[in-house]
């Protein structure tokens, strides 16, 4: 993904007191170093805006699609105007029925309104982790930049369910993967994106193994004052 938040584990001390082990990362914000995308200005709409979709929907500007229902939200710009409000919702619906649509979806219409490879990668890391936020949906964040399309991205969260043991795919029947999959080209871009990452993956059981290394000793400590257990069934 373009833009992935930077973090690292830590130890706290509180008052004197060592609380535990935790992990300090970025927040997800527009800014060249993060998501590097255009401002919007008062007399623009095209771009750039920051979305979460999140089943929360607590965010002051906000809107449910038409097909879907899906909780789309404004996160940056946290204020829009009415024209750039419209300018969003409508973008969406228009890309939700080019999918949706069977006569546009033949024509594969929606490469006109999404990233493919975006939505691609961001897929493989839903896959790879066994997150479940999208479920819900919650914490699922998209972009568009200005003359751009939605894009997927950036990660965040992950605290449903990750990195416990499934053997089907997760992610297929949320958002609009369950769609994009009756493409068959979409479904060999997916191939070719997975054989080009293959190798890197492949070096995650290791990245995993060297960073609990790391923190091994702060592990102990952290569930002696935090006791956290996961059954494997996944309840």
């Amino acid at each position: 993904l373009a833009y992935t938040p930077r973090g690292r584990f830590v130890e706290v001390y509180l008052n004197g007191n060592h609380i535990g082990n935790y992990y300090l990362c970025e927040q997800i914000k527009v800014d060249d170093d993060r998501v590097n995308i255009d401002e919007l200005t008062n007399d623009e709409v095209d771009g750039g805006y920051l979305l979460e979709l999140d089943s929360y929907y607590d965010e002051d500007f906000k809107f449910t699609s038409d097909v879907r229902s899906l909780p789309y939200q404004f996160k940056d710009p946290d204020l829009v105007n009415a024209s750039q409000f419209e300018y969003i919702r409508n973008y969406v619906n228009n890309m939700e029925t080019s999918l949706y649509s069977s006569e546009r979806f033949a024509a594969r219409e929606y490469l006109q309104y999404i990233d493919v490879d975006s939505f691609i990668d961001w897929w493989f890391v839903q896959e790879l982790s066994g997150n479940e936020e999208s479920k819900h949906p919650k914490s699922v964040y998209m972009y568009k930049d200005k003359g751009g399309k939605l894009t997927m991205g950036p990660a965040w969260d992950y605290d449903w369910k990750t990195f416990r043991p499934h053997t089907e795919f997760k992610s297929n029947k949320h958002l609009y993967y369950d769609r994009l999959f009756q493409d068959p080209e979409f479904k060999a871009r997916v191939k070719e994106r997975w054989n080009l990452f293959r190798s890197a993956f492949q070096t995650i059981p290791d990245y995993i193994d060297a960073e609990a290394d790391t923190i091994r000793n702060s592990e102990v400590m952290n569930h002696a004052l935090w006791p956290i257990t996961q059954n494997t069934n996944g309840d």
